[in-house]
């Protein structure tokens, strides 16, 4: 069937219409004509397989990349940087006009800042493997399922990251060690997680469904591999074969325990559970926009929820008199108080608790909050405790536009929006990330 790309939808997709109901297309851009295959979705949706472009949008370009519309993992590769930052403001004005017309009316928001490198920024990536005629290869996953297929090149991790996957692999095969099959249960390896510093060094760890000695595997690492110079394994013997990031029992086994990471002249010393913004130089802009924004005093006490490893509390600690870093993941925090200590820094006090079970003890006054939570936002409960507790200012670091909208249809009962900054942290993506200042309203600022 042929359609028109009427408008876009916030996850990528070119939405056109039939029978007066939208279809959703991978790959397709606003105002391109399409042939694609109709069909009905699990939740009972239209969607359409591209199949041609017959009329190009000005924005496509050549893809050179060959499995970029079967894994989706980077959905707007077909577009050019320019455009693709365009969209991206696009869709969170959408969502703010769609859902917040009146609260956000007059609100200023900036146009979306590019990232330095749109290609190669990731630092930190797992990378499924997947046993080919007996030979471990790189894979990845198919769009919207569980199935691998192999893939030669990556396109958005650091090129450290890449060659050192291609260099780990033949000594997995040297040393009869498999990627796991879910279908046969048999293998080792489910994927590798590489994390890379500027420097290129490399923190490898290596994901386990079923136990091995990596024994003889790691020796050669260390004799062939000079920029991996720290190794850890993860045991997951529950994990169920899924694209998700996951977490199970994990176990130091060669060189340095943490990887160093770099940004704005402080060090970030990292375990490989650790939150850390995946692409660097772009967090660096992240993290001064948030000091320019927020405007700090030397007097004020800051509550930084969902801190990671405690970049954002240690980039402003020196523009205020307190920081209290507050993280769910124990790993985390211990990484953010060697860091802390690293760099020397004595105004940071920081709490491991899940955010949302520990308000009701966190009875210290706030003259201003950050949250940067993971992309199912903020939630009633946090949004709740902000409203009661009311900061003058906050600090709204989102991931997810669609929850960021729901959010904010709590807290301006309270608060007006100030500024809303798109951030690319992911070209070639449509994710998007957004920093909001929010101020509390007149009638609520005690005098």
């Amino acid at each position: 069937m042929r359609f028109k790309i009427e408008r876009m939808a916030s996850d990528g997709e070119g939405i056109a219409y039939y029978k007066k109901k939208p279809v959703f297309i991978y790959y397709a851009y606003l105002g391109e004509e399409v042939e694609a295959q109709l069909f009905v979705n699990k939740r009972g949706a239209y969607e359409a397989n591209l199949i041609d472009v017959i009329k190009k949008s000005k924005a496509r370009v050549d893809v050179s990349w060959p499995h970029y519309m079967k894994s989706g993992s980077v959905n707007l590769l077909h577009i050019n940087y320019a455009e693709q930052l365009k969209y991206k403001r696009d869709v969170v004005n959408f969502l703010l006009t769609t859902n917040l017309k009146n609260e956000t009316n007059n609100v200023k928001l900036g146009k979306t800042i590019p990232s330095d490198n749109t290609l190669y920024y990731r630092n930190k990536s797992y990378i499924p493997l997947i046993s080919i005629n007996g030979k471990n290869q790189m894979a990845n996953y198919l769009r919207g399922s569980n199935l691998l297929f192999p893939v030669k090149e990556l396109i958005v991790e650091e090129k450290a990251i890449t060659s050192t996957v291609k260099s780990v692999l033949p000594l997995l095969d040297k040393h009869k060690i498999a990627a796991y099959d879910f279908k046969t249960k048999k293998g080792h390896v489910i994927s590798l997680s590489l994390r890379t510093n500027l420097k290129g060094e490399i923190q490898l760890t290596f994901v386990l469904k079923q136990k091995t000695d990596l024994t003889h595997l790691i020796n050669d690492i260390n004799k062939t591999l000079k920029n991996v110079v720290s190794i850890y394994q993860n045991y997951v013997p529950e994990y169920k074969n899924s694209p998700d990031i996951y977490e199970g029992n994990l176990k130091y086994l060669s060189g340095n325990k943490y990887l160093e990471m770099e940004i704005g002249g402080f060090k970030f010393y990292l375990t490989p559970f650790a939150f850390f913004q995946l692409n660097t130089k772009q967090a660096e802009k992240l993290y001064n926009m948030i000091i320019e924004k927020a405007n700090f005093s030397k007097n004020d006490i800051v509550l930084d929820a969902y801190s990671g490893v405690g970049t954002i509390s240690t980039f402003i600690s020196s523009h205020v008199k307190e920081v209290v870093a507050v993280e769910s993941v124990k790993a985390a925090v211990n990484d953010m108080n060697y860091s802390l200590k690293v760099n020397k820094i004595n105004n940071v006090k920081t709490i491991t608790g899940d955010f949302v079970k520990i308000v009701d003890y966190l009875k210290q006054r706030f003259d201003k909050m950050i949250f940067n939570p993971p992309r199912i936002g903020l939630g009633n409960e946090v949004c709740k405790y902000i409203l009661k507790n009311s900061p003058k200012t906050v600090v709204y670091v989102s991931c997810n536009p669609k929850t960021l909208v729901s959010d904010l249809q709590i807290l301006t009962k309270k608060y007006y929006v100030e500024s809303i900054s798109p951030f690319d942290m992911f070209p070639q993506t449509s994710q998007i990330e957004n920093i909001v200042i929010l101020k509390l309203k007149n009638e609520y600022t005690k005098k």
